[in-house]
């Protein structure tokens, strides 16, 4: 193992919290594995779909338990360039701890995303009820108007 940290290290809240629920032996296997990976000793298996950027690591040798981790750029005032970030731990079976992890980027991509106002105003910019030409009215346009050409009136109404 090398002696310096090659990484620096990061953590979901709730990753933390998976770290003391489980069982001793499997969080004492798990921390080792978060050192082999800070030490650049270890990668993970890379992970597709919904986790597509995650790793996997195998923590225990039955291959029951996992670590979800994501390599990304460590923080400015970091002495690393990059991060280790634990996202989930947990047991395999039934996917569990990796629909824990999609959950966990799920809620992070919410709060990191644009500002709502932003949002609301693209989504407004971008409606389908918005139209190229002004509505039609009640009454024509006044007589005499330059440019404005005459509205045709129909006895049905038009439909969106």
């Amino acid at each position: 193992m090398s002696r310096y940290a090659r990484f620096a290290f990061a953590a979901h809240p709730d990753a933390l919290n998976d770290l003391r629920t489980v069982p001793e032996e499997i969080r004492d296997l798990a921390l080792l594995e978060l050192q082999h990976l800070v030490h650049g000793n270890e990668r993970g298996a890379a992970m597709h779909r919904e986790l597509l950027g995650c790793h996997k690591v195998y923590v225990d040798p039955q291959t029951r338990w996992r670590l979800v981790i994501q390599y990304r750029d460590a923080p400015a005032s970091s002495q690393h360039r990059r991060e280790i970030y634990l996202l989930a731990v947990g047991e395999r079976r039934d996917n569990a701890v990796y629909r824990t992890a999609a959950a966990r980027l799920e809620r992070r991509q919410e709060t990191t995303n644009t500002p709502p106002e932003n949002r609301a105003t693209a989504a407004r910019a971008r409606s389908p009820h918005l139209r190229a030409t002004p509505p039609l009215t009640a009454e024509p346009p006044a007589s005499g108007q330059p440019g404005v050409p005459p509205i045709a009136h129909t006895s049905t109404a038009r439909r969106m």
